[in-house]
């Protein structure tokens, strides 16, 4: 028997029980850190779970450890880092795991480097979205010759990132489609909209078009600036946009230079972010890109409804029953469809009520969380196979997380 780290205990390998480490970059606020924090909470109790970061473990780690949930970081440098493969093996080995589950494209490289060490791991991947609107990367296609080998399951959040994976080398037949999710909680009634504007100063006569996002050029926020400022020429309109990054300072120039008559309020990142929706009329989204933007099924379980660019996985998400769709940099279109909107009460309310129905039939968290414990379940008769087969001398004793 080995002598375990704090907080573990050992177990033999081959047994039954399906241990996850989640391979990330951070648990910095995003959507795919709330995703994988949500999954490692909602299942660690049958399926035990740890995280490891490959940068900074983030300001959501301590969700996690607070409820003896491991995080490990391992502070990248730049570049590519072959070794990394190593630590994550180590961490594995550490936490017991028998699956590997990748968020994003470069916690996939090190896991599968992960696992050449440790033949007994299963890797499962998950692409949440695209950097920007180009196609499919070449260099990565080559890669993906050989690293598609190496996933015992590929996931894509959305039939457009589904797509982009087979555009960089993955087989159709191997690539599946788990859509995000998230908790519907309950709907905002008109007393919580009363207090969040009463909060804001804001009056009832203005329309409110809220965002929430990371100032990021991918979401192209100066496209929703211009638009509310070409918005707010017909009638009072303000802006409230939730979250930070490293585009504010410009962001903010861009404001005070081209909104006019339609402020724009920078909230920065708020920890309930959802219960400001309450506050706002309309919900917008101007990303170049986007997988399954959790900002806007938020929104649509606040009852929003919502504007959005036709772009990634948004129209997987948004139909003509719940918001209207444009074409992504063009904010004369986005500035119309604010204003139909605005002067529209009966039709803000029926497209609001319908995103929320929509979020609660084919969005909730719980179907996500299921579908992704299916997942897992389905590499364990693999791994089985496996360790009958043979056995790496690192695997005899593996340490199981209380």
């Amino acid at each position: 028997m080995v002598v375990c780290p704090a907080g573990f205990d050992s177990i033999e390998v081959g047994a039954a029980v399906t241990r996850v480490l989640h391979v990330a970059l951070s648990l910095q606020p995003g959507g795919t850190e709330r995703l994988i924090v949500e999954l490692a909470k909602r299942l660690h109790r049958d399926v035990p779970a740890a995280v490891c970061c490959l940068d900074v473990a983030g300001a959501w780690a301590s969700e996690l450890t607070t409820r003896g949930i491991h995080v490990t970081a391992l502070g990248r440098a730049p570049g590519f880092r072959p070794a990394l493969g190593l630590a994550v093996s180590r961490v594995a080995h550490q936490h017991g795991a028998t699956v590997l589950h990748a968020h994003h494209y470069s916690p996939f490289v090190y896991s599968c480097l992960a696992r050449l060490t440790r033949p007994s791991l299963r890797v499962v991947f998950t692409e949440h979205g695209r950097l920007g609107d180009t196609g499919p990367s070449p260099k990565r296609r080559l890669a993906n010759t050989i690293l598609a080998r190496l996933a015992d399951a590929v996931c894509a959040v959305s039939e457009d990132v589904r797509q982009h994976l087979i555009g960089e080398g993955f087989a159709s037949s191997a690539v599946g489609i788990v859509y995000n999710g998230i908790e519907p909680g309950t709907a905002p009634d008109p007393a919580a909209r009363a207090r969040q504007r009463a909060a804001l100063g804001i009056a009832d006569r203005v329309l409110v078009v809220g965002t929430i996002a990371r100032l990021d050029r991918v979401k192209d926020l100066g496209t929703l600036i211009r638009a509310v400022a070409l918005a707010a020429q017909a009638r009072p309109v303000e802006l409230l946009i939730i979250g930070d990054g490293p585009e504010r300072a410009h962001l903010t120039q861009l404001a005070a230079r081209e909104s006019g008559s339609a402020p724009v309020r920078f909230m920065g990142h708020l920890d309930d972010a959802r219960a400001w929706l309450a506050g706002c009329d309309v919900y917008a989204n101007s990303s170049l890109t986007e997988g399954i933007s959790l900002t806007i099924l938020e929104a649509m379980a606040a009852a929003l409804p919502i504007v959005a660019t036709r772009a990634g996985g948004t129209p997987e998400v948004i139909d003509e029953t719940c918001g209207r769709l444009v074409a992504p940099r063009n904010p004369e279109a986005m500035a119309d469809t604010i204003r139909a909107l605005g002067v529209d009460a009966r039709l803000r309310h029926t497209l609001g009520a319908a995103a929320r129905q929509r979020v609660c039939d084919r969005f909730a968290l719980d179907r996500m969380v299921a579908e992704y414990r299916q997942v897992y379940e389905g590499t364990r008769a693999a791994a089985g196979a496996v360790a009958a087969r043979t056995r790496h001398p690192r695997d005899r004793h593996i340490p199981r997380v209380r």
